[in-house]
Formats: structure tokens, sequence, C-alpha cells
């Protein structure tokens, strides 16, 4: 396995509500970065980061998951979050080792671009 000096590794948790697409876009990201040789999808129960048996059965996170791929030279390690409440202090806990977070919107959500200076907003649809 490739070794990596501490400023070539980024964190990046993922985070969110629950069903609005983080394990989807973990998957999607390792398939983009060739970690993976498919793309995994939560309804087969085909994801790297959804691995229980009552992951896969209930077709939510449970835990935090771990999951790394190669970017540009850099190592970025996935931390996949779960959504539901009454699993918060996984999410807690993967964000205090994150350099950074993705934040995904609900999946009800859509993206209204604009001409505005901060360049659009997210809309109730």
């Amino acid at each position: 396995m490739k070794v990596y000096d501490a400023p070539g590794i980024r964190n990046v948790a993922l985070v969110g509500h629950g069903g609005c697409g983080k394990t989807s876009l973990a998957s999607a990201m390792l398939f983009d970065m060739g970690a993976v040789n498919r793309l995994g999808r939560v309804d087969d129960g085909t994801t790297v980061t959804d691995f229980d048996p009552d992951e896969i059965e209930r077709r939510i996170s449970l835990q935090t998951a771990l999951a790394f791929g190669e970017w540009k030279k850099t190592k970025i390690n996935l931390l996949d979050t779960p959504g539901y409440a009454n699993f918060m202090p996984e999410a807690r806990s993967a964000l205090r080792v994150a350099d950074a977070a993705i934040v995904a919107p609900p999946s009800s959500a859509r993206w209204s671009p604009s001409r505005s200076a901060s360049g659009g907003e997210w809309c109730p649809s």
C-alpha cells in the first residue's frame, strides 16, 4: 500500500439528512477515483460503506464508515455518516476528525441558478 505524508491526506465527512444520498455519493466518488471497479447501489446492497447486514436490510447507514481513494496524488478518506437523529453521535465523531465536510442537501431540494453574487440558492420543490 502506498504511504502518504500528512499533507497528502484529506479526511472528508459526508453529512446530511437520512436518505439524502450520502452513501450513493461516496460510492460514486470511490468509483470516479478508481478505488472500486463498479458503482454500488444502496437499493441493491452493493455499496462499499454499507456493509453490515442490518444496514443492507434497512437501506440506511447505522454507523460511520470509512473508505478511501486517491485523487490527484492526494489520499481522500471518506467518512460516510448516518443521517438519522438516533445516530447523531456517529456524525459528530466523524466531524471531529474531518478536514472538511460535504453537506448533501435533502433529496427534495433543487438548485436554482441565479445571477446574484451568491451564484444560486436552494429552493424547496
